[in-house]
């Protein structure tokens, strides 16, 4: 699914007929870039809240040290560092790299944040993140910027509701409270 697509479902869900002709028109307008800097922050928030994008890398760790900056994507979080033979490896963050017991080629398996995108680009996500599920975030998004802040509770409503059904949003742990005599 490309930008494009969910911008002109978003622009539906606003009834705003000419918002959605110019951006099928491949056109931006001022309304246009606002929707499309909503849908990188939307984009955003669900690859590091909701639903991370992962990636495995296979770099080179001179002497143990991992600069970020040696990896495709920005880095969120590591989640494993594993040798040449696809052991585990014990790995501690920095600010600015990982380091990994022992050195040599190492696969790292990260999660990232995706890079901004543009009206023809594809979207980040496949399978569980849908169209409509983007389109009602940035929906949500967009009114939210423009003061509209009730119908904008709808949105969100329908965004969160979307996000559940595809079981990417979770219920949080509760403690149940303790009762005392």
């Amino acid at each position: 699914m490309t930008v494009q697509e969910i911008l002109c479902l978003a622009a539906s869900c606003l009834d705003d007929d000419g918002l959605r002709s110019s951006l099928e028109g491949g056109e931006l307008t001022e309304e246009g870039k606002e929707l499309l800097d909503c849908y990188n922050i939307i984009e955003n928030e669900i690859a590091t809240d909701y639903y991370p994008l992962k990636r495995s890398e296979a770099v080179k760790a001179d002497g143990g040290i991992i600069p970020y900056s040696a990896l495709t994507e920005p880095v969120i979080d590591i989640l494993a560092v594993m040798g040449s033979g696809g052991s585990k490896l014990r790995f501690h963050c920095y600010p600015d790299h990982v380091a990994a017991e022992g050195g040599g080629d190492v696969t790292v398996l990260y999660t990232y944040s995706p890079e901004r995108k543009q009206l023809k680009s594809e979207s980040a996500f496949k399978g569980k993140v849908s169209a409509r599920l983007m389109a009602f975030g940035v929906t949500s998004e967009y009114l939210i910027r423009k003061g509209r802040y009730e119908t904008a509770k709808l949105w969100a409503v329908r965004y969160r509701d979307c996000l559940k059904a595809a079981g990417i949003l979770r219920h949080p742990l509760s403690v149940r409270s303790r009762r005392w005599a």
